[in-house]
């Protein structure tokens, strides 16, 4: 009869209901969940300041992001902006050897709400003065070179225009084994919804420090509905 539905109608609607709203919810938390973007910063146009040995570079990010290097003899220096904003402080990973660099690919965080972190690679390297010269392939009376790794997570707040970027936390791959893992654990628990201000990143050597950073953060969240991330040691 028309306009009535029989128990088996009743029972079909319902499961392609309940179909749809699961493919749905599915859809939704996998839209949510983080995942990552990389670039290339090769090839960018590039001066020296006039009266020093430093050079600028200016390269297109992620979208409407732009990123800019100062480097010189000794190392180097990033800088952010974002959509013709003015760019922010040059910031230097606090390696402990001479020489650094970083390394031509961005890892952009992001989820369903936009980019919220950048994960960089700085590389340092390095005479070992405390090596025997003589014990290693080196030319004779040379000191043995070394090299460090740091992770650099960049906070990226587009919304406040004045600071559209800020250090957030340095993960010393060196020391990590899972680095990678590790820096990507901090940035999408600490840089989502992140304030930039003054501090100096807290620098972690190791990951159980992180997974302690990680658990008190999330119970202070439990415990008072919001939490503010941690800028020095826990």
């Amino acid at each position: 009869m028309s306009g009535q539905f029989t128990g088996d109608d009743i029972m079909l609607r319902t499961a392609l209901a309940l179909a749809a709203l699961g493919a749905y919810s599915t859809s939704a938390l996998a839209q949510s969940e983080p995942s990552s973007a990389y670039v290339q910063i090769d090839a960018c146009p590039s001066y020296q300041l006039e009266g020093e040995p430093v050079w600028e570079s200016a390269c297109p990010g992620y979208e409407n992001w732009s990123v800019f290097f100062r480097a010189s003899e000794h190392g180097s220096g990033i800088s952010y902006a974002f959509n013709g904003s003015e760019r922010t402080d040059f910031y230097r990973p606090p390696a402990q050897l001479l020489f650094g660099n970083f390394h031509n690919t961005i890892e952009w965080r992001m989820d369903a709400e936009g980019v919220y972190a950048t994960i960089h690679r700085y590389i340092s390297e390095g005479p070992n003065m405390d090596a025997d010269p003589n014990e290693t392939e080196e030319p004779a009376g040379e000191p043995p070179m070394q090299r460090q790794d740091l992770l650099l997570i960049t906070a990226l707040t587009p919304d406040d225009y004045q600071t559209v970027a800020c250090p957030l936390y340095v993960v010393d791959a060196s020391t990590i084994r899972d680095a990678n893992n590790a820096a990507r654990i901090l940035a999408d628990t600490f840089a989502p919804g992140h304030q930039c201000d003054d501090s100096e990143p807290y620098v972690f050597t190791a990951m159980d420090e992180i997974y302690a950073t990680v658990e008190a953060f999330d119970m202070q969240q439990e415990a008072a509905g919001q939490a503010t991330p941690p800028k020095s040691k826990p």
